[in-house]
């Protein structure tokens, strides 16, 4: 049985991670399935985990929000090679909201799936800091 890689398009994408970050708790390691391996070495702003790491940081950023929001806004795909840049805005479940600029960049399996992925966020409180600076 043959799936579409959450990578084919930039709303497929997002749709993707979306799940991923508002799926029930039941629902998570299979909602990251759909876009990773457990062999997958994921890096989000330098730090580098395996799937025994990448599982518990998702569970800490779900456990903050209520919702979230991905608006994909570019993604790139030559072969197994990808990038993409999107927005997240988040909904606390303290009432306030969030925000994130990310970048990635990767490698797909045969399956579609991220064996390795790099990603740069920026939280939105982040990127107001360092404008108000340059001011």
């Amino acid at each position: 049985m043959s799936t579409v890689s959450p990578f084919s398009s930039k709303d497929s994408f997002a749709t993707a991670l979306e799940a991923v970050l508002n799926s029930p708790d039941a629902s998570l390691e299979a909602a990251l399935l759909n876009i990773y391996t457990k062999e997958s070495v994921i890096t989000v702003n330098q730090k580098r985990m395996t799937w025994d790491e990448f599982l518990p940081y998702l569970e800490a950023i779900r456990a903050r929000l209520a919702s979230v929001e991905i608006k994909s806004h570019h993604l790139l795909r030559d072969g197994n090679m990808f990038s993409e840049r999107h927005t997240a805005y988040g909904h606390g479940k303290d009432g306030t909201e969030t925000g994130a600029e990310a970048m990635l960049m990767g490698e797909l399996n045969e399956d579609g799936k991220a064996i390795w992925l790099e990603e740069i966020a920026v939280l939105r409180s982040d990127a107001d800091s360092a404008s108000s600076e340059a001011s």
